[in-house]
């Protein structure tokens, strides 16, 4: 599988060191390639997103809501190998000859489990599904019945692993055979499929890894299955705590996962890199790039801890990559991001229009219109938004890190170069309002209550971040995300 490679535009002008060591301040050096901001403001024509109330300014600070926090690389040392089960004692297997095993009205589970019962092989059952199967859709010669025989709950004995239509592990208990999992077929009527039997956690059970089903626009989902010594388990977080067992990964039409141990812990970490959807979700939902989320074993369940994506295109895609980097604690990577977005010359504008354009290009090429729609004049108004928004979140990591005399050279810098510009402006009043604050507490969290206030009650500044027409995979931008360290 192709790996992610993060395209990080690394500017010369300043380098983070490790913490407790002062980092060169951002200079104001002016960049050359990027246009004056003399167009006009930010159009009313963007898709609508519903308004804020305004804030009723008070001299006391609002209690600031908590962002996701990601769960702590998980200590290898702690696992607990899981005891045999006792060994497992099946019915004997006989040549039994009447074989009446396509009965529709008992149903296949019932039929299969009687069958087996009664020590009629599994090869014998199978091929009687397949022969009836065939009979029943009058299309001879079709199978759909596969089995496997893997010992999954470290017994000592092989249970059976049938895909016939639904997906079903069956084993022993009390001399008989029941069904120890029974997974439905997708919208296709065909049964999730294994894709590997590993011990990928080091707990001493197989980890079943399923194709759970794939939609009609190549959209899939995975599972992963473990015997937790009464049953099969889903351990895959599932968000809702209403469903424990919900939990599942998606993936686009080109998506898909894998196993490695991305933080050399002995224990493998669940990739999926999302891929790209087809037809109207990629017309939809652009402009589109890869994600990759590392899923960590936390002792219970594959939990997703970080998120990346395939290297931006577009300015707005670097400040948001930024933002997600500072909310993993990436520091580094996270200054890097907003640098890209501040002086890079090879990041792509973006607006209304362009993402309207994007959809008619596609449309072109997928209707094989031989004329190409024109393209949407760049809205040059979107980067010293952009800009002066990476100088505040730059000041936010010289802080975080306790260097106050950088954060104070890109403050000065970022007064400098926006202050008078219409556009920026904005920002540099959320900049001075989180400065004013954190200079009289000397706290982040006051500092950043001040400038989720000023968000709240000026949210049009929260739309050239992300807002409706920057894609499916843009973050909807809150008063609260501008400011995550509370």
């Amino acid at each position: 599988m192709k790996r992610i490679i993060m395209g990080l535009l690394i500017s010369g002008l300043f380098i983070l060191t490790a913490c407790g060591q002062s980092t060169p301040a951002l200079q104001a050096t002016p960049q050359p390639d990027l246009p004056t901001t003399t167009s006009s403001p930010l159009p009313t024509t963007t898709p609508t997103r519903t308004a804020l109330p305004s804030a009723t300014p008070t001299a006391s600070i609002t209690p600031l809501p908590t962002i996701p926090t990601f769960t702590p690389t998980f200590d290898v040392s702690t696992i607990v190998t899981v005891t045999p089960a006792p060994k497992a004692d099946c019915p004997t297997i006989q040549e039994n000859e009447s074989l009446d095993i396509i009965n529709y009205e008992k149903g296949f589970t019932t039929v299969i489990i009687d069958a087996l019962n009664q020590g009629i092989p599994v090869e014998r059952i199978t091929t009687a599904l397949d022969k009836g199967i065939s009979e029943y859709y009058g299309m001879p010669g079709l199978k759909r019945a596969r089995y496997q025989m893997q010992d999954l709950t470290n017994d000592g004995v092989s249970e059976i692993v049938l895909e016939f239509v639904a997906f079903y592990i069956i084993g022993c208990h009390n001399s008989k055979y029941e069904i120890l999992l029974e997974l439905p077929p997708d919208g296709s009527l065909l049964s999730p499929s294994t894709t590997s039997f590993r011990d990928v956690n080091r707990d001493g059970i197989p980890d079943i890894t399923l194709l759970l089903g794939v939609a009609s626009q190549g959209g899939h989902s995975y599972g992963v299955y473990e015997w937790d010594g009464d049953k099969f388990a889903n351990i895959i977080f599932s968000d809702d705590p209403k469903y424990p067992e919900s939990g599942l990964i998606w993936a686009e039409t080109t998506g898909d996962i894998h196993y490695e141990d991305t933080n050399r812990d002995f224990v493998q970490e669940l990739i999926l890199d999302s891929g790209i959807p087809v037809w109207d979700t990629y017309y939809s939902g652009l402009p589109w790039r890869n994600k990759r989320t590392i899923y960590m074993w936390n002792g219970s369940y594959y939990i997703p801890n970080k998120v990346e994506f395939a290297a931006p295109e577009f300015r707005f895609q670097a400040t948001q990559d930024g933002d997600l980097a500072t909310n993993q604690s990436e520091f580094d990577k996270a200054l890097s991001l907003y640098q890209d977005t501040i002086f890079s010359d090879k990041l792509k504008y973006y607006s209304v229009d362009i993402q309207k354009n994007l959809q008619a290009n596609w449309m072109a090429r997928v209707g094989n219109i031989r004329s190409t729609p024109t393209p949407y004049p760049n809205d040059f108004t979107e980067y010293p938004r952009l800009a002066a928004y990476a100088y505040y979140r730059i000041i936010l990591l010289h802080l975080v890190q306790e260097h106050e005399s950088d954060a104070n050279t890109v403050y000065n810098t970022l007064q400098e170069k926006f202050s008078n510009d219409p556009y920026g402006h904005p920002y540099v009043e959320m900049a001075t309002a989180f400065w004013e604050a954190f200079q009289s507490t000397h706290k982040m969290y006051a500092g950043c209550a001040a400038a989720i206030q000023y968000a709240a009650e000026h949210p049009d500044i929260l739309t050239p971040l992300g807002s409706d027409y920057h894609g499916w995979q843009s973050h909807q931008y809150k008063p609260e995300d501008v400011c995550p360290f509370r």
